[in-house]
């Protein structure tokens, strides 16, 4: 009937018994009719430990090395999976990542997929094998070492089999019954979405939302691969659609949210935690350009948030956003006298967080950034760096105060009174693949049970 890529996150396969539950969830797959490709991450917690095995030996792990003891932690999952498969009378191969055929770039950690050849998967499908591939790996061109593709990088390995396989679509296996319009296991009154827009996705992934990785959002959309997000507790129940609605004929109607008296619809706030900001005074445009260009080089993760001048002077202030795992680097770069960076001053603010709240077009909207800041000084949240584009607007706050500044912008944009209009989470057997046709109101209320972390 059908060709499906699976993807079984790590709390999906953290133990045997879940294995054993995902191999049933992908029997009854193949009993339906359909073939089935799966991807597995690591168990739930594998990877933290193999980083701290690594952390016991060396405090400086070789990147190449590293990457290959990373990839053992999926390997020993895929597996399993295939172990528990074949017991239950389901014909399965475990691959590696490159014995699937993920060709990707040099770079150990953080490398991007360059190549897939789905050959040898074609062939297994050919047998009825249900192929179980590790994710989060694959084989460098350049060298053919094992290589990474960083945290999330299973997502990416799904959706680019998918691609590469022409399959329907996309399932995205975790613990949590779909996408939200926040954290369902933190934030009361979270409401599920059926359909989002790759858009929506795409900028709610950046912003923190941990359901799908931002890599995957993106080749998803490049290479028009549908995403079906679902619990891992049920194959049949709540999920969320992503896609750009062009089976139905468009995106005009979509399923996101949008509360009474609003035009713009919410597609839900995120945030992202373990930020810091760094503002350079009385820097000239030539040291902005010369860090800058060292910056990506070094491929170190930063954003430009804030750079100007005041009058006709060519120095000025830039103000830049990084994690704290960038921090030293930026440190050891702005350290360097011999790169001629210059500047008069550095300060740095620790123990930050960025809230988001995202929905198309909402930076257009004049009401909408007012709100946010009115909703953090009600709570007293610390509030700085707004930024707004078109369909986001996020703010910097203190970590401590992330937690209680995202329930109150969640029932500032989301949670306002429209209860009737928003039907109970319950199982769907439709059975249905994307469809944006239905009304924007019809999300349906967290239910603990199904969206509860495992």
């Amino acid at each position: 009937m059908a060709l499906i890529v699976q993807k079984y996150g790590g709390t999906s396969v953290a133990t045997p018994e879940k294995v054993i539950e995902a191999a049933r969830q992908i029997r009854a797959a193949r009993e339906d009719g359909h073939e089935v490709v799966v991807v597995v991450s690591a168990m739930g917690g594998a990877t933290d430990e193999l980083l701290r095995l690594a952390s016991a030996v060396t405090a400086h792990p070789d990147a190449r090395e590293l990457d290959a003891l990373l990839c053992t932690g999926e390997a020993a999952s895929a597996g399993l999976l295939s172990l528990a498969l074949n017991h239950q009378g389901v014909a399965s191969q475990s691959f590696g990542g490159a014995e699937a055929g993920i060709r990707t770039d040099h770079r150990h950690g953080r490398a991007t997929i360059v190549q897939v050849d789905p050959r040898r998967l074609r062939e297994e499908l050919g047998k009825g094998t249900v192929p179980v591939v590790a994710g989060f790996q694959g084989e460098s061109v350049l060298t053919g070492a094992r290589t990474t593709l960083g945290r999330g990088g299973s997502d990416t390995t799904g959706v680019a089999l998918a691609a590469a396989l022409g399959a329907d679509h996309c399932e995205i296996v975790t613990d949590v019954a779909g996408v939200y319009t926040a954290d369902p296991r933190t934030v009361v009154g979270a409401r599920r979405h059926t359909a989002l827009l790759y858009e929506e996705m795409a900028e709610l992934a950046v912003s923190g939302a941990k359901v799908l990785a931002s890599d995957s959002v993106d080749y998803a959309r490049t290479h028009g691969v549908d995403l079906k997000v679902r619990s891992n507790h049920t194959a049949i129940g709540p999920e969320t659609w992503v896609g750009d609605g062009r089976r139905a004929g468009g995106p005009a109607a979509g399923d996101a949210w949008t509360p009474a008296g609003q035009v713009s619809p919410i597609a839900g706030v995120a945030g992202r935690s373990g930020l810091v900001r760094c503002v350079l005074r009385r820097i000239t445009s030539d040291h902005v350009l010369c860090l800058l260009r060292e910056l990506v080089e070094r491929e170190t993760e930063v954003e430009l948030r804030r750079y100007g001048n005041f009058g006709t002077e060519d120095a000025g202030d830039i103000a830049l956003t990084l994690p704290e795992a960038s921090v030293d680097e930026m440190r050891e770069l702005l350290a360097d006298a011999d790169r001629g960076i210059r500047l008069d001053e550095a300060h740095w603010t620790s123990n930050l967080a960025r809230l988001s709240v995202v929905g198309l077009g909402i930076g257009r909207r004049p009401y909408a950034p007012l709100r946010l800041l009115e909703a953090l000084r009600a709570v007293g949240a610390a509030r700085t760096d707004l930024h707004v584009t078109s369909n986001k607007l996020s703010v910097l706050t203190g970590r401590s105060d992330l937690a209680e500044a995202t329930q109150i912008v969640h029932d500032t944009f989301v949670s306002e009174p429209a209860l009737p209009r928003i039907h109970p989470a319950g199982p769907d057997h439709t059975g249905r693949t994307w469809s944006p046709t239905v009304e924007r109101e019809h999300l349906d209320v967290a239910v603990p049970a199904l969206a509860a972390a495992e």
